[in-house]
């Protein structure tokens, strides 16, 4: 990235505007600066009926296979939608000639904790118990998320273990958010040394988490930081990505060291030079790129 680049990301990032007070603003930012450039043919809406709520779903059929990732998309729990990643998820679907199915589940702080959480796990519940119907398997089922997205993805890993509702094979978390203390006596030193400067900052995941979590108490539940599960015996296998210059990073290169301890395999790579939310951002193609090589090697699909 040239100097330019860096100044004015520099300067982005470093505009005191709250996220707190002005999320609304950054959801409408977000459709601007994130256009639907995809034919409609491309994709189909479809809606999941949960009993007391109905959450919808954008499905991409690029290739037309019998194996699927399930997105969630990132955002801080506050922004963020199939809308505004669906450039990004037909990508996705392009490159790993997979189905993507991603989830709309609902934003804080309008439906704080567990609500977002409960919907991606009851839609990914859904789709597990009718796996025939949808002419799919169990063993071509890949669950994936991005910062947000990644830590609900890990926390729908470690709960469905726990109760046993279904079984999730492969997970990828891409510079995931795994824990709650974003304060300045953190133990993972990058949320300091990489919180200014690149894009996403200390106090923007601050303000996140205080709009995603409304007790005290949820902060030290593993479905809201995975890095506070007691044990992690039998999770997915894991390809777990980082970004060099992300506040994000120690915390996803130490739950990659966890799910190893607990004898998980796990394919863990941190990106130098690349900074958080690679994926749906031009200006880091090379990462981008990059990123959808380990995914593909970490699929292991034989596509004809």
């Amino acid at each position: 990235m040239g100097k330019f680049f860096s100044k004015v990301i520099k300067t982005v990032s470093n505009r005191d505007i709250s996220i707190k007070k002005n999320y609304k603003l950054f959801r409408k930012l977000q459709k601007i600066i994130n256009p639907n450039i995809i034919n409609k043919k491309e994709y189909e809406d479809i809606v999941f009926f949960l009993g007391d709520r109905d959450i919808k779903a954008r499905v991409f059929y690029y290739h037309n296979n019998h194996k699927a990732i399930i997105f969630i998309h990132g955002g801080g729990w506050v922004m963020g939608s199939v809308e505004s990643y669906t450039n990004t998820c037909m990508e996705l679907s392009k490159k790993t000639k997979r189905m993507v199915i991603a989830i709309d589940y609902r934003l804080a702080p309008e439906y704080p904790y567990p609500n977002g959480f409960n919907d991606c796990y009851d839609v990914v519940k859904l789709i597990m118990d009718n796996l025939e119907t949808l002419g799919l398997k169990e063993e071509d089922i890949c669950l994936m998320g991005d910062s947000a997205g990644g830590n609900l993805v890990a926390a729908i890993s470690l709960k469905s273990k726990y109760t046993k509702d279904f079984k999730i094979n492969k997970q990828i978390l891409l510079y995931p958010a795994l824990q709650s203390d974003y304060s300045n006596h953190t133990k993972f030193k990058s949320v300091i040394e990489n919180g200014k400067d690149y894009i996403l900052t200390q106090k923007q995941l601050q303000e996140y988490m205080a709009l995603y979590v409304s007790t005290s108490k949820d902060l030290e539940s593993p479905y809201v930081s995975p890095l506070k599960a007691k044990t992690l015996f039998f999770q997915p296998d894991t390809l777990l990505i980082t970004s060099d210059l992300d506040p994000l990073r120690d915390e996803g290169k130490y739950y990659a060291k966890r799910l190893r301890r607990y004898f998980n395999r796990v394919k863990y790579y941190n990106f130098k030079e690349a900074m958080h939310g690679f994926l749906s951002q031009p200006i880091q193609k090379k990462h981008t790129m990059k990123a959808y090589n380990k995914i593909i090697e970490f699929l292991g699909d034989v596509n004809d």
